[in-house]
């Protein structure tokens, strides 16, 4: 299977850093480029009743675009082909359309370990993106505790 291009929807986390870093090790041995995706989701119902909407997209996509930048940043330091996008919509919908349109191999996407059995049961965002998605998904969970030596193992 050849991978040229892998996405990597982002929110910033530390869990999506992680992600991150997954994918630039698959491109490196795939001379694959990343590219690095946020979506700024609509607002709630409701939410004009407290604020002009309009005016929170537009601060709240201001921030993304600069965190956006700083995780490219980050990326660049670690694998020359990367990118970055900013979209608008409905996650999981922008993540399959953008799949087909960049002709996207691969998604590499966290799995937050606290919400993991949540998320199977009322369908997070990642549970959202893996049927969605036209292609595979891989999901990188939490690293993984070091295990204790057992007794008697030590040197």
């Amino acid at each position: 299977m050849k991978i040229e291009r892998i996405m990597v929807p982002t929110d910033f986390s530390e869990q999506s850093l992680d992600a991150l870093k997954y994918a630039i090790e698959l491109a490196r041995e795939h001379q694959s480029e990343v590219v690095l995706v946020h979506v700024v989701e609509p607002l709630p119902y409701g939410v004009a009743r407290w604020s002009d909407p309009a005016d929170l997209l537009e601060r709240y996509a201001e921030t993304a675009s600069g965190e956006l930048e700083r995780f490219k940043n980050q990326a660049l330091q670690l694998y020359p082909k990367c990118r970055s996008e900013l979209h608008f919509g409905v996650v999981h919908d922008v993540i399959g359309e953008l799949v087909s349109k960049l002709k996207i191999d691969l998604v590499v996407i966290s799995m937050r370990g606290q919400n993991y059995l949540l998320d199977l049961l009322i369908g997070g965002i990642a549970e959202k993106i893996l049927r969605h998605t036209p292609c595979p998904v891989l999901r990188v969970g939490p690293p993984a505790d070091p295990k204790p030596e057992s007794p008697g193992s030590g040197s």
